[in-house]
């Protein structure tokens, strides 16, 4: 024992690299068992399916699950039941820590709305993209006779015109009334007759 003191004694660069390692080591294990506790790394649950389900009837379901969950976005479906959930991240059956937060989109009580942008003596095409960019998609084309081709002239809903800057639902059905341009003067086919040439005997 004293001969091994006496080593590292007189050795003190190996003394000090070896002690360096044992404190590296010992601070590797109580690190490395903090964030195993800190991050509850081993504490893991089964995400639950909540799609179709009410943000109420799912809440339920997180508090069972210790996770908590945040609404983020919303869609409109008639054909489903407001305020049902429609979308989940993570999804279901995959593995998540507890208190994790689970992003929902749920189905809106009302349709989205939007203004009508200017687009009234735009070309067609412009229109519709102007339309596409703030939510609609129900666009028809109807053409009528105007000097002005491929022009808008008016923008209607369930008939009646609609006002710039007035706002409607997206999910409405929108008619582009455009102008086909003047159409050419028919004109009446006239037959002339051609003489026939004379033939000439030399």
């Amino acid at each position: 024992m004293n001969k091994f003191c006496n080593f590292f004694k007189s050795h003190r660069i190996i003394s000090n690299l070896l002690l360096m390692l044992i404190v590296s080591f010992i601070l590797f294990i109580v690190l490395n068992v903090w964030l195993n506790t800190y991050t509850r790394h081993n504490d893991l649950t089964t995400m639950p399916s909540v799609k179709y389900l009410t943000v109420d009837e799912a809440a339920e379901v997180f508090a069972r699950h210790n996770l908590r969950y945040e609404i983020i976005d919303s869609v409109f479906n008639d054909r489903a039941t407001p305020g049902m959930i429609v979308e989940q991240i993570p999804a279901a059956d995959t593995k998540v820590k507890e208190e994790r937060t689970i992003y929902l989109t749920i189905n809106a009580y009302s349709p989205k709305t939007a203004k009508i942008p200017t687009i009234i003596n735009t070309s067609i095409r412009q229109a519709e993209a102007q339309l596409k960019s703030v939510g609609f998609r129900n666009i028809d084309i109807r053409y009528e006779p105007s000097p002005y081709k491929g022009l808008v002239l008016d923008v209607k809903h369930d008939g009646h015109s609609i006002t710039e800057n007035e706002r409607i639902a997206t999910t409405s059905r929108i008619t582009l009334i455009v102008g086909e341009g003047e159409k050419e003067p028919e004109t009446d086919s006239v037959t002339t007759e051609v003489p026939d040439e004379e033939i000439i005997v030399w």
